[in-house]
């Protein structure tokens, strides 16, 4: 059996695609009911969601009642319904606001202290990569390819302070060097 089908994978998307007439516990339980998990464990499971995500007064709430960083926070609880071993995310982070933006990679910081799960991060922010990552893997323009490996060898837990200090502004440099046409490769791609 693949990894889906013993739902070992999570998928965060950039867009949150909730659906508009499920209220957000009804959102993140539905992969249960698909799936057909129901009884007392489902409600359990939704709750301690709710609570991870910061979001358990808003069960009852419906996505257009809350905000974009709030309806990510229930499409993280959704893919998270099966306790995958890896949690993929596509830019989840890239249609909110600067100040949710920041507040949301602290978020899933803390949500990843509680579980540490493996997650592959998709994201144009070299700030985003940094706070988030052990290691940050560049690529390359069309064709894609792997540019660059760099460890991030920053300690934990991270808090928003760090983006100030020097470490973090010399992988930003570093990383910056690497996203240039040609960078560090010594060749111009024009």
């Amino acid at each position: 059996m693949n990894a889906q089908g013993q739902k070992e994978l999570g998928f965060v998307f950039q867009e949150p695609s909730l659906l508009p007439w499920r209220t957000s516990s009804d959102n993140i339980r539905l992969p249960l009911e698909v799936n057909r998990t129901n009884g007392r464990q489902t409600e359990r499971t939704v709750q301690h969601l709710l609570s991870l995500v910061g979001l358990e007064r808003f069960g009852d709430y419906y996505p257009s009642q809350l905000s974009g960083g709030m309806q990510q926070r229930v499409a993280l609880a959704r893919a998270l319904v099966f306790d995958p071993s890896l949690l993929l995310m596509d830019e989840p982070f890239g249609a909110l606001d600067e100040f949710t933006r920041a507040a949301m990679r602290y978020e899933l910081l803390r949500i990843w202290d509680e579980d540490q799960k493996t997650v592959v991060f998709v994201t144009h922010s070299i700030t985003e990569a940094i706070v988030l990552s052990d290691r940050v893997v560049v690529l390359s323009g069309q064709p894609g390819h792997i540019r660059s490996i760099v460890p991030i060898d920053l300690p934990r837990p991270r808090e928003d302070s760090i983006e100030r200090s020097r470490d973090f502004l010399d992988y930003s440099e570093q990383l910056h060097d690497l996203l240039l046409p040609g960078g560090g490769d010594g060749h111009s791609t024009n």
